[in-house]
């Protein structure tokens, strides 16, 4: 059964540092999306997070 969760966020991280430990947190949930659609390299994901304001994570 898959799963799927939706998140609208406030206060994303505003440094690199913080995105970087968020981004291997949501890496750690073992979110498929994440590294398999599309495949994103782990510093652009990082990268990505302070620019978004609703993430979306789904599993197998």
């Amino acid at each position: 059964m898959a799963g799927e969760l939706f998140v609208s966020v406030a206060r994303p991280p505003r440094n690199a540092a913080h995105a970087e430990l968020l981004a291997l947190e949501h890496v750690l949930s073992t979110a498929d999306n994440i590294v398999d659609d599309p495949p994103t390299p782990f510093p652009e994901y990082a990268e990505s997070l302070p620019l978004r304001t609703h993430w979306s994570f789904w599993w197998d």
